[in-house]
Order: C-alpha cells, then structure tokens, then sequence
C-alpha cells in the first residue's frame, strides 16, 4: 500500500512540475526599430519594453567602448525571436538570443568590411532583409540565406 501512495504521489509531483508550453508563438516585430544610444550606453525600445547595455556591442563591433555616443542600433526580431542588430558604420549583422536577463550571440555576419552606409532591416516570411543602398541580403538565425543581391 506504501508503493502505491508513493507512486501517486510521485505522479503527482511529476505532473505538477512539467512544464507549459504554448505553441504556436510569433515573437516577430512587424518593422525594425531605431534606437537611440543614452549616455550609459542603455539601449531602450519602450514600445516593446525590451532594454540592454549596448557598450558590450560597440566594443566587439568598433574596439571602443564609447563608440556608441550619438549612435542608433537597428533591431528587427524574427517570427522565432531571435534579434537582428546592426548600425551605420558597423561592419557586421549581430544575430542574438534571449537568455537569462541578458543577450546571447547566436550569429556574426560580416555584411561590408568598409561599414554599413544607411542599414535597415524588413520582416520577410522566412527571413530578414537587410538593405544598404544597392546592396541587399536576406539572413536567418544561422545567417546568410541564399547569399546577397
């Protein structure tokens, strides 16, 4: 009799514990957002109450930490919520993941090694588009989709 209270109430337990999960989830923003770098280096989206220190982005991007004074990030999340990152000037896409109250790199994708001229980003079905003038690309979470146009 022991054995089987301790089997329910080791159900029990077990079913209380799993997890929830619901599925499908769209974690897409319809268009990038554009923002502005404060003097802490805080970049803030207030629309979609998402927040984080930009110094970290400005010194792997540029080798200096105070690059970012002055500056605008170009953020686009995709429909699996992933962060799609870059700025005038940068060099790179930064492709993150959410983690544990922070940004976790996922990709680096080297788009100009002269520096972006005036990036933005759109949500395509699959993909990201990146345009810079002339120059487009379509990027997923692993990075180059299909190679640039």
């Amino acid at each position: 009799m022991r054995i089987f209270v301790a089997s329910i109430i080791t159900l029990f337990i077990l079913t209380a514990c799993s997890s929830l999960k619901l599925s499908p989830a769209e974690f897409a923003w319809p268009i990038e957002s554009v923002i502005k770098i404060n003097d802490d280096g805080l970049a803030k989206e207030e629309r979609y109450s998402f927040s984080f220190n930009a110094k970290a982005l400005f010194m792997e991007e540029m080798q200096d930490s105070l690059a970012y004074v002055g500056k605008d990030l170009r953020i686009i999340r995709n429909n699996e919520g992933y962060y799609f990152i870059t700025s005038k000037g940068f060099k790179n896409v930064y492709i993150f993941e959410s983690s544990e109250s922070s940004l976790s790199l996922k990709e680096k994708i080297t788009i100009n090694e002269t520096g972006l001229n005036n990036p933005f980003f759109n949500q395509r079905n699959q993909f990201i588009e990146l345009i810079d003038g002339e120059y487009k690309a379509y990027l997923t979470k692993e990075g180059l989709q299909g190679g640039a146009k």
